[in-house]
């Protein structure tokens, strides 16, 4: 019955959030004509959405890192071909459609079990990705926050508010973690599940790896807006990650809409908010919608594939 409650609680408070950022978007952006983001978009330079477009590639290849690195602990892990492919499909799915542990565990779930990995190995893996993806965010997150803190507009309601103080928070869970994995040997437990802290090594290429692909992922859109003086990359990191974390925390798929209307409200007046819309149109086709098409037709593809093997073994 509470589980119920906290479901339909869930989808009630990320409905809410959706319509507001529908809403604010519409209220930012109403003494624009869509026709002119259009033009923003159609006047994108090639070689802006090329460099884009490598990044993406190469962000996806950074998150199969995350996979890589949590197979260390496995006697038997699955071949590096099998673990990119999962690792992309994996992402590219949570990515777009969010509820990352219920998504991409269970395409991971799919694809390792096929390669006699057991329930708790899959679980280890799934847990191991989603700290990697946390702590790199909340270690570049303090960090950009403690060296560029933003201002927030007026809208937010939160006058003369620092970040300063979030940023440190967030560095001391980091610095928690860390110093977790240094003292305490013996795996953690939960309700009969068991977590096995990394090295101190593998937790410092955990961490890196996420930054490095926080990194690319901010890149990305960045690479699609003007070039400007006023708007420099560290700055906008900051913004980039601020705008994540709400689209995160409002568990809305893929944080659509929070995290567009949380951008454009962090960019003006430095960047109009048409050219940020036009960029950000573009970065949701390049590092979302390809990517889970793609992911879409690789999955669809595996499964036909293993279908059949299933049938010529089971019909010898």
């Amino acid at each position: 019955m509470w589980q119920k409650l906290q479901h339909n609680l869930g989808t009630c408070i990320s409905a809410v959030l959706f319509t507001a950022a529908l809403w604010v978007l519409h209220h930012e952006l109403q003494q624009y004509q869509f026709h002119e983001v259009l033009q923003h978009i159609t006047a994108l330079p090639r070689s802006r959405l090329l460099l884009a477009f490598g990044l993406t590639a190469l962000s996806y290849l950074v998150l199969a890192g995350y996979d890589l690195l949590a197979f260390l602990d496995v006697c038997h892990p699955p071949p590096y071909r099998t673990i990119i492919l999962t690792s992309f499909i994996s992402y590219a799915f949570s990515h777009s459609i969010g509820f990352a542990i219920l998504t991409a565990g269970s395409i991971r779930y799919r694809f390792y079990s096929v390669w006699g990995l057991s329930a708790n190995e899959i679980t280890h893996v799934v847990a191991f990705n989603s700290l990697t993806f946390w702590f790199g965010f909340l270690t570049l997150g303090g960090l950009a926050f403690l060296r560029a803190p933003l201002v927030l507009p007026a809208a937010f309601h939160l006058s003369g508010a620092s970040l300063r103080p979030l940023g440190a928070g967030f560095l001391l869970l980091v610095a928690t973690y860390v110093g977790a994995i240094l003292y305490r040997r013996t795996p953690f437990s939960f309700r009969g599940w068991e977590f096995r802290f990394p090295s101190p090594t593998v937790a410092i290429l955990q961490i890196l790896l996420s930054c490095i692909d926080w990194t690319l992922a901010a890149s990305v859109l960045y690479a699609l807006l003007p070039a400007s003086s006023v708007l420099s990359y560290p700055h906008f990191l900051g913004v980039f990650l601020l705008a994540q974390l709400a689209g995160l925390l409002s568990q809305v798929p893929g944080g659509l809409g929070v995290f567009e209307t949380a951008m454009i409200m962090l960019l003006s007046p430095a960047v109009p908010a048409p050219v940020v819309l036009a960029a950000l149109f573009t970065y949701r086709g390049l590092y979302y919608f390809l990517p889970f098409v793609l992911a879409a037709i690789l999955l669809s593809t595996h499964e036909v594939l293993q279908r059949k093997k299933e049938y010529s073994v089971g019909s010898e």
